[in-house]
């Protein structure tokens, strides 16, 4: 069932336009990530809630039980953990005991401890306990993760697993792609010029052993570099250059430090090339030079990311079917 869509939607505030040719479709068991900034992502909240109407395009609704938590949205930092749950367990007409609960957010500790003395980490999984409460149709979060330790971000993907368990539809922004691949299933980009772009996350099973069987044997050759044609100029890039290779709407991009490059070969083509000169597939839609790996953290069983060297806010997707390989390449 269709909760919301959202058709060519463009949104002017102050003579200015923040969000354009925005297409959406919300389910209702959608796990969406969107990467947009603070102000992007505030106008397309306060329209998806119905809260603002759009300049122009359409928004067709089937549900209003929507709740949005905003980065900056405080708790009642006077209350304890279980006085406050308890507050909005009243609003929200919640039947259940909230104790039966308690371990699904990691909150057990710290139970009667007042909220001003909580980490940020365990001030994250109150609010989101606060907002399961109500049992809504869809959640709306902004950058859920942002300054959350490791052991916070494990944490809290875990405490999201008991909004899906009430087939609550979810959808997080941020303005870290990394953090949107550990918490949705469906990640998008919002470009200012063409609106939004969903990044290639097809699911992987049997495509892994397919792809594996699609390559074929390689021949070493003396030189090779990676092509990317920007207006009238080619530019070339050997690949210890080169951080890692993104795929975005089947486009393969050059990622060094901040910028990134389109080049017209698949990511196929461009491991085949380059797998030779240590670059590993760690994601359907992710090619790593395996040089620029400094770090692997592991936020659930199902869950793991690479650090890079330099580079700590570019955190890559390693998919569990290919955690075996990476070891056996590396030695560790």
């Amino acid at each position: 069932m269709t909760l919301i869509s959202l058709e060519k939607v463009m949104k002017q505030k102050d003579n200015h336009t923040v969000l354009k040719n925005i297409d959406l479709v919300i389910e209702e068991t959608s796990q969406i990530g969107i990467k947009v900034s603070g102000d992007e992502s505030v106008m397309l909240f306060e329209l998806i809630s119905g809260n603002l109407i759009p300049s122009s395009g359409h928004i067709q609704k089937e549900t209003n039980s929507i709740i949005i938590e905003n980065k900056d949205d405080g708790l009642y930092d006077s209350l304890t953990v279980q006085s406050y749950l308890k507050y909005f367990k009243k609003i929200a007409n919640f039947k259940s005991p909230l104790e039966e609960y308690i371990a699904d957010f990691s909150l057990s500790d710290v139970w009667q401890t007042k909220i001003k003395k909580l980490t940020k980490d365990q001030k994250k999984r109150v609010s989101l306990f606060r907002m399961s409460l109500f049992l809504p149709d869809l959640v709306l979060i902004e950058d859920p993760l942002n300054n959350l330790t490791d052991e916070g971000i494990e944490l809290y993907i875990k405490a999201t697993e008991r909004l899906r368990s009430n087939n609550i539809a979810t959808l997080f922004t941020s303005n870290y792609i990394d953090d949107l691949l550990l918490l949705s299933n469906d990640v998008y980009r919002y470009n200012r010029l063409i609106g939004l772009e969903k990044t290639d996350l097809a699911n992987e099973t049997d495509s892994t052993s397919k792809e594996k069987n699609e390559i074929k044997s390689i021949k070493p050759n003396n030189v090779f570099k990676v092509t990317c044609k920007l207006a009238d100029k080619t530019i070339f890039f050997s690949p210890d250059e080169i951080d890692y290779i993104e795929s975005i709407n089947s486009v393969s991009n050059i990622r060094i430090d901040d910028e990134y490059f389109p080049t017209d070969l698949t990511m196929n083509q461009l491991e085949e090339k380059l797998i030779k000169f240590g670059f590993f597939r760690c994601h359907r839609s992710y090619l790593v030079n395996l040089q620029r790996v400094s770090e692997l953290i592991s936020y659930s069983k199902n869950s793991y990311t690479l650090i890079l060297k330099g580079n700590p806010k570019a955190k890559l997707p390693l998919s569990r079917n290919r955690l075996d390989e990476m070891k056996q390449l590396i030695g560790f």
